[in-house]
């Protein structure tokens, strides 16, 4: 079965769909991707490539056919919506000369909804059957990044979903509070959830060794706005744990501002310790007491399933959830930890005393709960054969 991936990113840009690819590739399927030139982050052609109307490479098997992108969305709002419209009318030309032979369409949605729109044209126009797996929930994303909900943007997104998720033979999502979001547009009961799952690669003894006379929080991961470290920092110099220590481990546009912070708050037990190599931060995570996971309470945002809560349950550590929404719904489901306001810094504050004074029963439960979740709901193998199936049975059934 030859099957034709469409995603605004692809490898060299380190995705799940990445994994996903390859394992197809492995199980015997014919894979070909339709994406953009590789830019994310930064909003910058990498290295090595060209911003070219059109070209073709091959890894590991696929062929993957690439299209111009409009380079500086990462700083420009401007950009970026005409980088949405430009993926559009670029990916209908490209999926013209590419459809023939395809069997299923299979669209990976981490960003804007739209990119689904060149699937829905050559599912229409060549009759082949198409899929979405979603990993962002519009409209919620599009008014978190602060457009009005007023007429006519309300209207044109309204329009826009729609005609995607009526359009797909099969939905599938990342998490499962998507699935009341998208019901409504859609008018299909049977949405399939699909998880992230680990993707396993090189670990390594980090460089980065925590002290073993203090207690460790660790968080680890891009220091943005979502992350809402700022609420996490004053609830953990409000808890005033002399014995205890905050890490973070990573970089991002937050950095300095939470640098500033730190001093402003005049404490000497939170520790930023900067980027480490993916391979060491297993290590970072088993060298740790507790883990951090905090996001920020923003509709479109607590309804995912943070990508980091796999590591850290990899880790079989207690988790920290400064957090709303579906992560710490799994949080306090399995029992992984503890759980505070994201809005409250004297909650957060409590949250970190709590997490002091869990027995070692309790951390024991915590690290067999994580096992378990693995080797269930986020088990690599049974997630990826779910995929194939919906696949096969869209085939069969279109």
């Amino acid at each position: 079965m030859k099957i034709l991936i469409v995603t605004e990113v692809f490898y060299p840009e380190n995705f799940l769909i990445n994994d996903l690819a390859t394992e197809l590739v492995r199980r015997g399927y014919d894979i070909e991707v339709m994406t953009r030139q590789p830019s994310y982050p930064e909003g910058k052609v990498y290295d090595g490539y060209k911003n070219e109307d059109y070209s073709v490479e091959e890894w590991c098997g696929i062929k993957i056919h690439r299209f111009k992108t409009i380079e500086g969305y990462k700083t420009s709002k401007i950009k970026k919506i005409v980088n949405y419209f430009h993926y559009v009318s670029a990916g209908k030309k490209v999926i013209d000369k590419i459809i023939d032979g395809v069997d299923v369409i299979f669209v990976h949605q981490t960003g804007p909804l739209t990119l689904a729109l060149p699937a829905v044209y050559a599912r229409n126009k060549y009759h082949v059957p198409a899929i979405i797996w979603s990993f962002d929930i519009w409209p919620d994303t599009v008014f978190m990044y602060g457009f009005p909900k007023i007429p006519p943007l309300t209207t044109y997104l309204d329009y826009i979903i729609r005609k995607v998720y009526r359009n797909m033979d099969k939905i599938m999502v990342s998490s499962i509070k998507f699935i009341s979001s998208i019901k409504p547009y859609c008018g299909k009961e049977d949405i399939v959830y699909a998880p992230n799952w680990m993707v396993e690669q090189e670990s390594i003894k980090s460089t980065l060794i925590l002290s073993k006379n203090k207690v460790n929080f660790t968080f680890t991961g891009n220091i943005s706005a979502a992350q809402n470290l700022e609420n996490v920092l004053k609830g953990f110099a409000l808890a005033n744990l002399t014995n205890a220590r905050l890490n973070i481990v990573g970089n991002g546009s937050l950095l300095e501002k939470l640098k500033r912070l730190v001093s402003e708050l005049n404490v000497d037990n939170i520790i930023f310790h900067g980027r480490y190599p993916a391979s060491e931060i297993d290590d970072i995570l088993c060298q740790s007491d507790f883990l951090v996971l905090p996001l920020l309470s923003v509709e479109g945002i607590d309804k995912t399933e943070p990508f980091k809560l796999q590591s850290y349950l990899k880790s079989g550590k207690p988790i920290f959830g400064v957090i709303n929404g579906a992560g710490r719904e799994i949080i306090e489901e399995n029992e992984l930890g503890i759980c505070a306001n994201p809005d409250d810094v004297s909650d957060i504050s409590a949250g970190f005393k709590k997490m002091m004074n869990l027995s070692e029963e309790c951390m024991q439960n915590c690290k067999n709960s994580a096992e378990a979740l693995l080797q269930d709901r986020f088990c690599r193998s049974r997630i990826i054969s779910k995929i194939e199936e919906v696949i096969c049975n869209v085939r069969q059934n279109f």
